[in-house]
């Protein structure tokens, strides 16, 4: 699956999170070089809009993966080929320096003068790609563990006849079995309209589009009747490719680019509801959960994911546990609506991944939990810049 722009920031990010424990550590221990070298900015002016001790905790995460990771383990970043060490000295060494709480402008001249700045999203000119940065959150939702009215919209368990073959931690969706061969599984609409999958329903929830938006965050927690919660968390999916039904509302006509959010697209099927079914049927993939504690977003390092520090990336351009500085902006929100757009300057580590996020030119910032964080993620589809940021090698112990 392919994100897109058309696409609602909370949907950008895929149609599924794919948060294995620690399995693309271990995937990527083979580096994939990327088809041409990035070129060094001359000149950033390196700030944060958020509090430094916030990056302190997600560089802790960042480096606890990072040190479970075989030390013989390389990435290659724009032609360059970079051990893990490398990756933990330089988590290692900010950390390290923002333990002081320095200044903005001292912040500026550590960087400057410690790092290598790398923009890995150009193309083969040498010239910047588009970077689309996007927003992803961690959604509360109510669901019962029975189907009663008006829980009747199912989750589901990874099904029995989904086979899936396990490559170095990683799931290889495969299909299913009919007659003898392997197949395609079902497609979202195959399974939803057949009902091909009674009896291994996880949790109810009210509304159909709920189960959709957890299957585009990948995990969520389940508010049950009696106020206890559990989590959801993503298991697998059907191994069909993402369509994207932003990229379909606006290419059908039914709404304006600029207009498209996972709110506006909600508001437009509670509307439109005989719609409903042919709108989120034209995405084929599906996906399969497993319960979790009703605890903090989990990424694919198999940590806890730090709001607006936290990013996911495609880890074969931004290795797993890398330091970026982002460039954009943000939105400010009041009673659900923009109110204003700020500058967004601010030190990063990549810590989750998804399928929609292909190339150098995504990254999606994972907000938080629960309504404020998905008003804002929902609202995130900026245009930007992008620096990996790696200690120089004169400078490391």
């Amino acid at each position: 699956m392919a994100a897109d722009s058309t696409m609602p920031a909370k949907c950008n990010e895929c149609l599924w999170r794919i948060r294995i424990w620690g399995a693309l550590l271990l995937a990527l221990v083979a580096c994939v070089s990327p088809a041409h070298a990035a070129t060094k900015p001359e000149s950033l002016f390196f700030e944060d809009d958020l509090q430094l001790h916030q990056l302190e905790s997600a560089l802790t995460r960042s480096l606890s993966a990072l040190r479970t990771v075989p030390p013989t383990t390389c990435y290659s970043v724009a032609g360059q080929m970079v051990p893990v060490q490398r990756l933990i000295d330089s988590a290692l060494h900010l950390q390290r320096f923002i333990q002081s709480r320095p200044s903005e402008k001292a912040l500026h001249h550590e960087i400057q003068r410690a790092y290598e700045a790398i923009q890995v999203n150009r193309g083969a000119d040498e010239a910047p790609i588009r970077m689309l940065i996007t927003g992803y959150y961690q959604p509360i939702f109510p669901g019962s563990l029975s189907r009663q009215p008006p829980y009747v919209h199912p989750l589901y368990r990874m099904p029995d006849d989904l086979l899936v073959r396990q490559t170095n931690g990683k799931k290889q969706v495969l299909g299913r079995r009919e007659q003898g061969k392997i197949v395609p599984y079902w497609t979202r609409r195959e399974i939803e309209q057949g009902n091909l999958l009674q009896g291994q329903e996880l949790v109810w929830l009210k509304d159909p589009f709920d189960a959709f938006v957890l299957h585009v965050q990948g995990s969520g927690i389940i508010r049950l009747p009696d106020g206890s919660r559990r989590g959801v968390h993503y298991a697998v999916n059907n191994g069909r490719d993402y369509r994207s039904i932003g990229k379909y509302l606006v290419n059908t006509g039914r709404m304006q680019l600029a207009e498209v959010t996972m709110d506006s697209i909600r508001c437009y099927i509670d509307q439109h509801p005989g719609e409903r079914e042919l709108i989120l049927h034209h995405n084929d993939s599906f996906i399969f959960f497993h319960w979790s504690a009703p605890g903090p977003a989990i990424g694919n390092l198999g940590r806890e994911l730090t709001p607006g520090r936290s990013i996911a990336a495609d880890q074969r351009w931004y290795p797993p546990g890398s330091l970026v500085f982002l460039d954009s902006r943000r939105p400010v929100m009041a009673k659900g609506s923009v109110v204003e757009w700020k500058k967004m300057r601010r030190l990063v580590t990549v810590q989750d991944t998804g399928s929609a996020l292909s190339g150098p030119g995504r990254i999606d910032i994972f907000w938080g939990t629960g309504d404020q964080a998905g008003e804002e993620a929902g609202q995130m589809k900026e245009e930007g810049t992008a620096h990996l940021l790696l200690l120089k090698e004169e400078l490391r112990e």
